[in-house]
């Protein structure tokens, strides 16, 4: 374990090193509570546990802490320990302390055996919640994961899609459009080379997709064989331009089938983000209405409204 100890008094902060030292922890040491914040941000991802007096000049113990909890919100980081050190067992300075941020409070002189014992029981707490935290990633990942490709569901997508509107502005300077594209005749696909075949045709085209994408933009499959794009762009011409390449790259890409090319291509309908149609249902409705406009008419191709 990496530990801070923060104590400006040299005795104390030597006994606490070698107390920690026998138990084989790294230590970082601080003179005074602000140096002790300091030393937190100089070391944000290797704390595992910060033991801290209560009595210092410039912050004290109390005040340090609150700032090290607040900051350590603002960088979205795991929560870690914190044992207060006090020669004061006042009731008033314990219940000051877990209020602060405090997750346990030791009475000094302070035994290496309750030292120890304490150490351990935040290890232990620290562990599970890690392993908590491990596991609500993992069922976020897959509730928000499309199981065969890898990239958003239409769940995640939608629910992002609603965000990036909600701050979209008419002043801001990109343009957005959001797009439904199906990859034409697939069940030919499914049909003729059977349905292991048909996942490696989807998974392919959602990489090939995917290399087009930026940062900005978003991109999930809807179900089936048909995948839901926001593109952004500084103009309208270049929203036209993306969505047109993605068509182009889908149709000169060899798919390479049990030896044997197969030719797929696909329809998109595109709808740009605008005063009459801003809003997620709006812009899934009308571009479901496009791409039903690109089947019909000859598919291959993109049908715009920008």
């Amino acid at each position: 374990m990496k530990v801070l100890i923060a104590d400006d008094t040299n005795t104390d902060r030597l006994l606490l090193k070698l107390h920690l030292a026998k138990l084989g922890c790294q230590v970082i040491e601080a003179k005074n509570g602000q140096e002790a914040v300091s030393q937190y941000l100089a070391h944000l991802d290797e704390i595992d546990l910060i033991l801290i007096d209560v009595q210092m000049p410039t912050l004290n113990g109390f005040e340090a802490v609150k700032a090290i909890r607040e900051l350590q919100q603002q960088n979205k980081q795991e929560w870690f320990p914190v044992i207060f050190l006090s020669a004061s067992g006042n009731e008033m300075d314990v219940e000051n302390g877990i209020m602060a941020g405090g997750d346990d409070y030791l009475i000094k002189p302070i035994s290496q055996k309750i030292l120890a014992a304490k150490m351990h029981a935040m290890k232990r707490i620290s562990d599970m919640r890690s392993r908590l935290v491990e596991s609500n990633k993992m069922l976020e990942s897959l509730a928000s994961t499309d199981y065969l490709t890898g990239i958003a569901n239409r769940r995640f997508f939608e629910v992002s899609l609603g965000n990036k509107l909600g701050t979209h502005t008419a002043e801001s300077s990109s343009c957005m459009a959001c797009g439904i594209l199906d990859l034409d005749k697939f069940k030919n696909i499914n049909d003729s080379f059977g349905h292991d075949i048909g996942d490696k045709v989807l998974i392919d085209v959602s990489n090939l997709i995917q290399q087009h994408m930026t940062e900005h933009d978003l991109f999930g499959r809807l179900g089936g064989e048909e995948f839901g794009l926001l593109l952004m762009s500084d103009s309208r011409e270049g929203l036209m331009q993306r969505f047109e390449e993605i068509r182009q790259l889908i149709e000169n890409y060899q798919f390479r089938i049990k030896e044997q090319l197969i030719d797929i291509t696909t329809s998109i309908g595109v709808v740009a983000v605008s005063d009459g149609c801003k809003t997620r249902n709006q812009l899934l409705k009308r571009a479901d209405e496009l791409l039903y406009e690109a089947k019909t008419s000859g598919r291959n191709r993109v049908c715009f409204d920008v």
